[in-house]
């Protein structure tokens, strides 16, 4: 009873060990089909690289690799090359192929005629969702588990009662050994499958398992490289749309934003977070979505303008396309520009074109009319033919000004005007410009006053221009101040710079049209200067002279009360 005891139980060991071993051997297999399937999945064209691909994996997992594709016919194979792999028969109906390709994964086991042993054959798609990608089959003799039966049966015809308990535990630790290691191969897989791409595995000996191990750092490593790789081209792309002055803006295939920049948010005013967000509900601009849903329908790309009402009255050019991928619209990305400053130049220029034709246009009408005058008989009276020449000359005069003028600014804008740029004794330049407007403001019964304390420095400037820019702002309020007003000349000193206020008792600027005062030929009462006999340059003239200096020029207004001109220049 003891012998058949000790029989019997070798007998359900030998059948335990041997099915564990089988069963751990199909784990095994199993466990790299799905690591060969994934790696498989990223290739774009397996077609081309597959026998190359099946060699590589067979060498690094030491079994054979065979990829097949969805009609049977072999693409690549560990075993074969070149003829060989030409010459094979269609797998179509091996039952492990046919089972993937039915349900997604076929195992099976049965005697190789090619290479005479008994092989464990397990199939997988390459696409668990697409059986059109073929199936890639892991093949792995069962030599091992065949040759470990030979010695446990060998060790049961020994009636040795101890030999058969050493070969139980041996077996048994060894298997605990695989299963272990292969857990620890399962734990480094899910991990990485997770994300988690600094999972390893600690490899140990020189068997398959190690090889295994071994192949599953490296793809580890690579997958942690390529991804490092990823997030840095991610953040430089990030970096450079943030850097951008333009809003972008993509979305996706259902409108939806996957991406904006921060001057997006600036230029609509968004706030954020705006990912997973629709554009109509982060920016309140209704045209904003009807470009973008023009965008997802069109075939090429193309460009509007957006008008943003309300306080930002802005204008934008919309730059929009859509996003193809294979074929098919995945979204849109959109590009704004803020062209508010283009529109706004291009209005100054056709209001330039327009005013200094009808400025030029307004003399020499007069001097053609007065001189088609005196050319049909106006010479024949001495006294009105005298008036009309006094009319010419006056207007030729106001055309020479106005040209000249022109010029003035006109070099100035270009940088072209000279400049001698130093210390400038402010009592003389205040005194030079007094002289030349105290005739126009007596004619109008003015005060003029100067407010110029002893302890004030001079400022770093040009003489001559610093005095053409006190002279035209002194000269610009005696035009606008009605008969017994004042025009006050002021100057006070602050840290590093001199401040000199020109100060009025005129009509003033409506607030609507103050920021346009320095605009060429703007005038607050057109009537009122042309009688005066301006150009309506005199303040653009100062404004530019006195940026070429180095300071500023501003205003202050109060319409009815007066006007404020501040000039600030750098103290010597």
């Amino acid at each position: 009873m003891a012998g058949l005891s000790t029989l019997l139980t070798g007998l359900f060991f030998y059948r335990i060990v041997g099915s564990y071993l089988s069963d751990r051997a199909s784990a095994e297999l199993g466990l790299e089909s799905r690591l060969v399937q994934r790696m498989l999945l990223t290739e774009k064209d397996l077609a081309a690289t597959a026998d190359e691909r099946a060699d590589e994996y067979g060498r690094d997992l030491g079994v054979r690799v065979t990829i097949v594709a969805a009609d049977g016919k072999v693409l690549g194979d560990t075993d074969l090359d070149g003829e060989e792999l030409a010459r094979v028969e269609n797998h179509g109906h091996r039952p492990e192929i046919a089972g993937a390709l039915r349900e997604g994964a076929g195992t099976s086991q049965r005697y190789s005629s090619t290479l005479g042993q008994t092989l464990l054959y397990v199939a997988r798609r390459i696409d668990p969702d697409d059986a059109s990608r073929g199936v890639v089959r892991l093949a792995l003799p069962l030599t091992a588990v065949r040759s470990a039966r030979s010695h446990l049966l060998l060790l049961l015809i020994l009636p040795l009662l101890l030999s058969v308990l050493c070969a139980v535990v041996l077996g048994w630790m060894l298997a605990r050994r695989t299963a272990r290691r292969l857990e620890d191969m399962a734990r480094a897989a899910s991990e990485i499958a997770a994300g988690r791409s600094a999972a390893r595995v600690r490899p140990g000996g020189s068997d398959e398992m190690d090889h295994l191990a071994r192949s599953l750092n490296r793809m580890a490593e690579e997958l942690e490289k390529r991804l490092l790789l990823l997030s840095r081209e991610r953040h430089q792309l990030q970096s450079v749309v943030d850097g951008m002055v333009e809003g972008v803006l993509l979305t996706d295939a259902e409108g939806t934003i996957l991406l904006a920049n921060g001057a997006f948010e600036r230029i609509f005013d968004a706030s954020a977070p705006l990912a997973g967000r629709r554009p109509l509900e982060v920016a309140r601009v209704p045209a904003l979505q009807e470009i973008l849903e023009q965008a997802r329908h069109a075939t090429a790309p193309f460009h509007r303008e957006i008008a943003l009402g309300g306080s930002a009255d802005k204008t934008l050019q919309a730059s929009l396309a859509p996003v193809r991928e294979e074929g098919r619209i995945v979204g849109t990305v959109a590009v704004f520009h803020d062209i508010t400053e283009l529109k706004r130049l291009e209005r100054v220029r056709r209001e330039f074109v327009a005013n200094v034709s009808h400025e030029l246009r307004t003399p020499l009408t007069a001097i053609r009319g007065y001189a088609e005058t005196l050319r049909d008989g106006g010479l024949k009276d001495p006294e009105k033919a005298a008036e009309f020449v006094r009319v010419i000359h006056r207007h030729a005069e106001r055309l020479q000004a106005l040209i000249a003028d022109l010029l003035d600014l006109s070099r100035v804008e270009q940088g072209k005007a000279k400049l001698s740029l130093g210390p400038v004794p402010l009592r003389d330049v205040a005194a030079q410009a007094e002289a030349v407007i105290l005739p126009l403001a007596r004619r109008k019964n003015q005060r003029v006053l100067l407010d110029l304390p002893d302890t004030l420095p001079s400022p770093w400037a040009d003489r001559d221009r610093l005095a053409q820019v006190l002279i035209n702002l002194m000269d610009n309020a005696v035009k606008f101040t009605p008969d017994g007003g004042e025009i006050v000349l002021s100057g006070s000193a602050r840290e590093g710079y001199v401040d000199l206020r020109v100060t009025d008792t005129g009509i003033g600027i409506p607030p609507a049209e103050i920021e346009r005062v320095f605009e060429r030929f703007y005038r607050v009462e057109r009537s009122r200067d042309r009688r005066e006999g301006g150009t309506g340059l005199g303040l653009a003239i100062a404004k530019h002279l006195t940026l070429a200096m180095g300071g500023t020029l501003e205003v202050e207004s109060t319409p009815g009360e007066g006007t404020s001109f501040r000039l600030t220049l750098p103290a010597a």
